[in-house]
């Protein structure tokens, strides 16, 4: 279930979460605390997490693939290890390839597959038996997709993502947890994506739609009916109305589509006179095998915008360390 920050049944259920959330926060940092007093350094690696302290919606994945283009453009060799939420081989683990269907390696790691094909993308819940996976192929360098959690791997640049602003911040982890990471950046929409970012912020921008086909295609002053399976949907829709929005829908996140929900978006954009079905690159990584081939469907990659300094400084300190 998908709620909007400013409608009425948060505010209702809200005292009830932050007594949960307590619960669940103090477990968590217990745990944290625990498996760090067995933490292990891995000196033959060089390990970048890239944290949260909310559930989902602050962009993480974004980050992650900012970081692996950086690396690309350096001609560094990197592996990716995420969790896999939700999927068949999460509890097992394994090397997602480009074959792999999303219910097998889940939404975010085939969308990760896809963007960096040359580049090894591992899975699991045991993030140790990831590291060796991606170490016994001379992965040197790794990115850790959601590594808060992994305090017992000793990591040697974490950045930590804070969006303030979403409706379930702060129910998993304190507040004062993300002194622990290297760089803290807030969310904070600039508005504008020439608009200079303020100093340890990061922002969103939507670089292009594209087709099936990955082709870029301009819609003008076109209607379109947007919709989206993110840990904030919110701010896809937002993103949305730089174009002609004529309806939106949200789904939970991590969402498996089904036929009938594609069919019931096509008649909903019919409904509205919609010209197109645009979709998150993390929701068509999903649906694209089930759609109809004349379905008029486009996806929106969004970039991630960073304060010039945050990329730079994982870097120099990955060359610093003779890492790159």
């Amino acid at each position: 279930m998908q709620f909007k920050a400013n409608s009425a049944f948060p505010r209702l259920i809200w005292p009830f979460l932050n007594l949960a959330s307590l619960v669940f926060k103090s477990i968590s940092f217990v745990n944290i605390k625990i498996r760090a007093l067995r933490q292990k350094e891995f000196p033959k690696l060089f390990i970048i997490s890239v944290d949260s302290l909310s559930f989902g919606g602050t962009g993480k994945t974004p980050l992650v693939m900012a970081i692996g283009r950086a690396l690309e453009k350096k001609g560094a060799r990197f592996a990716i290890i995420s969790r896999g939420y939700r999927s068949h081989y999460e509890k097992k683990g394994i090397c997602v390839h480009a074959e792999h269907s999303y219910k097998e390696v889940g939404d975010e790691p085939l969308m990760l597959k896809a963007s960096f094909p040359t580049h090894d993308v591992f899975i699991g819940r045991d993030r140790l038996c990831s590291l060796a996976a991606a170490a016994a192929k001379n992965c040197r360098i790794l990115i850790l997709d959601d590594g808060f959690q992994s305090s017992h791997i000793k990591k040697d640049f974490s950045v930590m993502l804070i969006n303030s602003g979403h409706p379930y911040f702060y129910l998993r982890n304190f507040k004062f947890m993300s002194r622990r990471a290297d760089r803290i950046l807030t969310y904070q929409p600039a508005g504008q994506a020439e608009k200079p970012l303020p100093a340890d912020t990061y922002d969103f921008v939507t670089d292009k739609l594209l087709n099936a086909a990955g082709q870029e295609v301009t819609i003008g002053a076109a209607p379109i009916v947007a919709f989206s399976a993110l840990g904030d949907n919110d701010r896809f829709e937002n993103d949305m109305r730089r174009y002609r929005l004529a309806a939106f829908r949200g789904f939970s996140d991590h969402h498996a589509f089904s036929p009938a929900d594609l069919h019931s978006l096509e008649r909903l954009r019919k409904e509205k006179g919609g010209e197109w079905l645009v979709c998150s690159e993390k929701d068509f990584c999903k649906i694209k095998n089930l759609l109809p081939a004349a379905t008029p469907l486009l996806y929106a990659r969004n970039e991630i915008r960073l304060p010039n300094d945050t990329i730079e400084q994982i870097i120099k300190h990955a060359t610093e360390k003779g890492f790159i």
